[in-house]
C-alpha cells in the first residue's frame, strides 16, 4: 500500500465546537490548513446544550452568530413535578449577565451541540473550508521543524507534515495519548447520569419549558431541543446502584415510570443514549512543542453551569490569533501564553462546575433543595465574560490603567451609539475581524501620529466624547467616531486622553496616555519583530 504524503501549516484534529471555532479563525486569516474529523459522518447528539454570552461574542466575531440566535432559545421556565403528580412552576434557571458586563449578548442559549456545530460548519464553509471525516489520526513523530501525523482515511494512509498540530478531538483524544500528556484528576464514580436524546408523549408536556420530576430514587428531568421535536432526558444514577443497566429505551421507561408514575410519559424513540460519569482532569500543559490541545482534549469537567462546550470555543478563540501571527514571523514563544492564560481558567470552571454538581446531585432527591441547587448554576463567572488575563505577560499595566475598572488582560466591553463619517455602530463592530484595534480616546491628532500606526494588523479609531465641552462639528470632520452618549468614555472609565489596544481575540493589550503613543508600537513590535 501506498503512503500519500502532504504538507500544510497547521492541522486540527477533531471537528467539534472547539476544532470548528479553530478552523473558521484559521481560515478567515487565510493560513494553510486542514481539518480532520475520525467520524464519518457528524454528530447528531444533544450533549452541551447551552452556549454563554462570551462564546456567543466570539460566534459572532466568526460571523455564526446569527443561526445559533434564530435556532435556540433564551427563556425555559421549569416545571418540577410532585409524586402526587402535581406540579410547581418556577422562573428559568439561566440568568442574564449583569448589565454592567455591556454585551449584545446577555442571555445564555438552549440550543444543542449539534445546532452549534451547524452554524461553524456553514460558515467555514463559507470561507472556503473543508472538513475530511473518516479520517483518524493513527500516529505522530514531532521534531525540531514540525510534527509528522500518520493518519488513517477512506482511500489509504497518509502522512500529513505539518507546521503545528492542534488536538480538538475530545475527551478519548488521540493527540494527548500520542505525545502522553494525561488528565490529571479526578473520576466521581458516585455522580453518574443517564443521558439521552428522546423523544415522548404526555399530558401536559409543552415544549416551552424543562419538565423535572423527583423522587427518593433521584431526579429526572427532559429539556426540550429548540426547532426539533427531541427532548434532552438527563437523570441521576443512585450511588448504591454500582453497575448501572446498560441504556435502552425500555430501561429508561421503566425509570420514568419509577420516578414520574407509571406511563404517565411514554419514551417513542431514542436517538442518542448515554451513560455520563462525571470527571474533573486536565492536562498539566496545553503545549507539547509543535503540538496543542484544546477543549475536551485538554479538559473536562462536569456539566454544571454549561462550561464544556463555552470553554472549548475560548481556548480555540485564544490560539488561532497567536498561531497566525508565528506563522506570519511573531516570536515563537508568543504560543507559550496559550497555555499561560487559558489552563488558569480551566482550572477555575473546574473547581466552580464541580461545586455547583455537588449541590445539584446532592438535593435530587427533593423539590425544593434542588430548585435552589439549579437556580445557583448560572452567573456572571459562567457567562465566560469576566474571564481575564491580567496576570499574563501580554498585558501591560501603567500607574494609570491600574485606577481604571477596566484594566488590561480584561475582555474589552461593548459601548452603543456611535457614530462617524459612514459609520453607525458599537465598539463591538470595531472589534469585529481578525485585526488589532487601537482605540483612541483623544480629542485632537495634532500631537498623535495616529496615521502612522494604522495598517492592515491594526485598525485606530479616534473616539470623541460628543458630551464633552467644546466637541463640536469641526472635530466631527476630522474622522472622528463620535461617543454619541458617552458610553464609550463611561464604560472604558476614561478620565484624560488615553489610547487602548485591544488584541484580536477581544481583551484589553495595553493602556497608555496619549503622550505616550511609542509603547503601541513597541509593544507590536515585541510580538511581530523580536525574532
Amino acid at each position: 500500500m501506498n503512503t500519500v504524503s502532504s504538507q500544510v501549516d497547521v492541522l486540527i484534529v477533531g471537528a467539534g465546537p472547539t476544532g470548528l471555532t479553530l478552523a473558521c479563525d484559521l481560515a478567515r486569516r487565510h493560513v494553510d490548513h486542514r481539518m480532520i474529523e475520525r467520524s464519518a459522518s457528524y454528530n447528531v447528539a444533544s450533549r452541551a446544550k447551552t452556549i454563554q454570552p462570551r462564546a456567543l461574542e466570539v460566534a459572532d466575531d466568526l460571523g455564526a452568530v446569527r443561526h445559533i440566535v434564530d435556532t435556540g432559545v433564551v427563556d425555559l421556565p421549569v416545571r418540577y413535578y410532585t409524586a402526587e403528580g402535581q406540579c410547581v412552576d418556577t422562573p428559568p434557571i439561566t440568568v442574564a449577565a449583569s448589565a454592567e458586563l455591556e454585551t449584545p449578548y446577555r442571555d445564555p442559549v438552549w440550543i444543542a451541540q449539534y445546532d452549534v456545530e451547524h452554524a461553524l460548519r456553514d460558515r467555514y464553509a463559507a470561507l472556503g473550508g473543508h472538513i475530511e471525516m473518516g479520517v483518524e489520526a493513527a500516529g505522530l513523530e514531532q521534531d525540531a521543524d514540525g510534527v509528522t501525523v500518520t493518519v488513517m482515511t477512506p482511500q489509504g494512509e497518509e502522512r500529513i507534515r505539518a507546521r503545528y498540530v492542534v488536538g480538538a478531538d475530545g475527551g478519548k483524544s488521540n493527540i494527548r495519548k500520542f505525545i502522553e500528556l494525561p488528565l490529571v484528576g479526578k473520576t466521581y464514580d458516585q455522580e453518574r447520569w443517564y443521558l439521552g436524546d428522546v423523544r415522548l408523549e404526555g399530558e401536559g408536556l409543552e415544549r416551552d419549558r424543562i419538565h423535572i420530576w423527583t423522587s427518593p430514587e433521584g431526579m429526572i428531568g427532559v429539556t426540550p431541543l429548540p426547532q426539533s421535536d427531541i427532548w434532552q432526558l438527563q437523570a441521576t444514577i443512585p450511588v448504591e446502584i454500582e453497575d448501572p443497566k446498560e441504556p435502552s429505551l425500555e430501561a429508561y421507561q421503566a425509570m420514568l415510570d419509577r420516578r414520574a408514575g407509571a406511563r404517565r410519559v411514554r419514551l417513542t424513540d431514542a436517538s442518542w443514549l448515554s451513560i455520563y460519569r462525571i470527571n474533573v482532569r486536565m492536562v498539566e500543559s496545553y503545549r507539547n512543542g509543535r503540538i496543542f490541545l484544546a477543549g475536551d482534549a485538554a479538559h473536562v469537567h462536569s456539566p454544571a453551569g454549561g462550561q464544556g462546550m463555552n470553554t472549548g470555543i475560548q481556548d480555540a478563540y485564544n490560539l488561532g490569533w497567536k498561531l497566525d501571527a508565528v506563522l506570519r514571523g511573531a516570536a515563537p514563544a508568543l504560543l507559550d501564553t496559550y497555555d499561560e492564560e487559558r489552563r488558569p481558567v480551566a482550572r477555575a470552571v473546574l473547581e466552580d462546575s464541580t461545586r455547583k454538581m455537588g449541590g445539584i446531585v446532592g438535593t435530587a432527591t427533593e423539590r425544593g433543595a434542588l430548585s435552589q441547587s439549579l437556580s445557583d448554576v448560572t452567573d456572571d463567572l459562567t457567562s465566560g465574560l469576566l474571564v481575564s488575563y491580567r496576570l499574563s505577560s501580554l498585558s501591560r499595566s501603567s500607574a494609570r490603567t491600574n485606577a481604571a475598572r477596566v484594566l488590561p488582560g480584561d475582555r474589552a466591553p461593548n459601548a452603543e451609539r456611535l457614530q462617524g463619517a459612514g459609520f453607525a455602530g458599537t465598539v463591538f463592530d470595531l472589534l469585529r475581524g481578525p485585526h488589532w484595534t487601537l482605540l483612541a480616546f483623544v480629542a485632537s491628532t495634532d500631537r498623535l501620529p495616529l496615521a502612522d500606526l494604522a495598517c492592515d494588523q491594526l485598525h485606530v479609531h479616534r473616539i470623541l466624547n460628543a458630551q464633552a465641552e467644546g466637541a463640536g462639528a469641526t472635530d466631527a470632520a476630522e474622522a472622528a467616531i463620535l461617543d454619541t452618549a458617552g458610553n464609550a468614555y463611561r464604560i472604558y472609565d476614561v478620565a484624560s486622553e488615553e489610547l487602548v489596544l485591544i488584541r484580536p481575540d477581544g481583551y484589553i493589550a495595553l493602556r497608555a496616555s496619549v503622550e505616550d503613543t511609542a509603547s503601541v508600537s513597541h509593544y507590536l513590535h515585541a510580538i511581530y519583530n523580536a525574532n
